[in-house]
């Protein structure tokens, strides 16, 4: 559409100063003590959550106007809606790598890479509309956007804002069961291995690559939980020859290197050291660390390096 009353070469972008903005206003609450306010939390993160990733996505894929739904305009009912779907995936898509990372499923890691996303996305979708001839860029201006806000209010898009209202109700629900299923899962313990740096400070990225049959080598094993019942298990250390056929991965020989108790109270994180000493060498061998929970025989978190392991002199 064309921008009303200013330099129609201008790109509209007060749709996505607004993305911005409650990015930004997002980001405030969760990293401030703003965010311990649950009002604030549900009046800034619920629309945020819901709306702003999956705008600046479909704002991205879509910078002409009426590329989103049929007829001419802007089709600003069907790019909202395209933006919540968008939304609720980006969320889906944010728990499953959380998922395999050191900070799980929280608040503040899911706020912060949707944040990253939403402004990336932002920046690119006002790029391609600077590409876009300036009669046919999607966005408004923001004389536009109050005129549509008014029309959205009283006037012949009353319909489409009760659709719009109850799209957004169900998406609510679909982000719930997204982030309960997640943290159901386990979503909310991390388990993760630290690696020792010159100093002998345990930092991430450091592992040992090599070491030698009889020589001892030491990681650092986190576990933390945000669980109200906090965690109670133990850690198996153990070492192994795999074979890889196709998609199966067949574990050939095993040395156990260990194990120690673990309890960890809610919001807490306990990092230890452990000292492991190979016995058979290999070139590609695969260290794994297993969480299990107290009474359970299947493990609950497993993460793993690759290191090789030469023999005696």
């Amino acid at each position: 559409m064309a921008v009303a009353g200013g330099d129609e070469t201008a790109v509209p972008r007060a749709d996505l100063l607004a993305v911005v903005a409650g990015t930004v206003l997002a980001l405030a609450v969760v990293f401030t003590p703003l965010g311990e306010w649950r009002g604030a939390a549900l009046v800034v993160g619920l629309p945020f959550v819901l709306v702003a990733p999956g705008y600046g996505l479909v704002s991205a894929l879509f910078p002409r106007a009426g590329e989103t739904g049929p007829g001419e305009g802007d089709g600003w009912l069907s790019r909202l809606l395209l933006s919540v779907a968008g939304s609720v995936m980006a969320v889906a898509v944010v728990g499953v790598v959380l998922e395999f990372t050191v900070w799980g499923f929280r608040r503040e890691a899911v706020v912060g890479l949707l944040a990253a996303l939403t402004l990336i996305s932002t920046v690119v979708a006002w790029y391609r509309r600077r590409a876009v001839t300036p009669a046919a860029r999607a966005g408004a201006s923001g004389s536009a956007l109050r005129e549509r806000t008014r029309t959205l209010v009283a006037g012949d898009g009353a319909l489409g804002v009760l659709l719009t209202v109850l799209v957004v109700v169900v998406a609510a629900g679909g982000v719930a069961v997204v982030v309960a299923d997640t943290t159901s899962s386990g979503a909310t313990t991390e388990f993760y291995v630290l690696g020792e740096n010159e100093s002998g400070e345990l930092v991430a990225g450091t592992y040992p690559e090599n070491v030698t049959v009889g020589e001892e080598a030491t990681v650092g094993i986190g576990v933390g939980t945000t669980r109200p019942a906090g965690f109670d298990g133990s850690v198996v250390a153990s070492l192994e020859r795999v074979s890889v056929d196709g998609e199966a991965t067949t574990v050939t020989e095993s040395q156990r290197l260990g194990s120690f108790d673990v309890s960890v109270a809610s919001g807490e994180t306990d990092v230890r050291r452990h000292t492991f000493q190979p016995e058979m060498a290999g070139d590609r061998l695969r260290l794994t660390f297993r969480l299990y929970e107290r009474g359970s025989e299947s493990p609950f978190r497993r993460v793993q390096i690759w290191i090789g392991v030469t023999p005696r002199a």
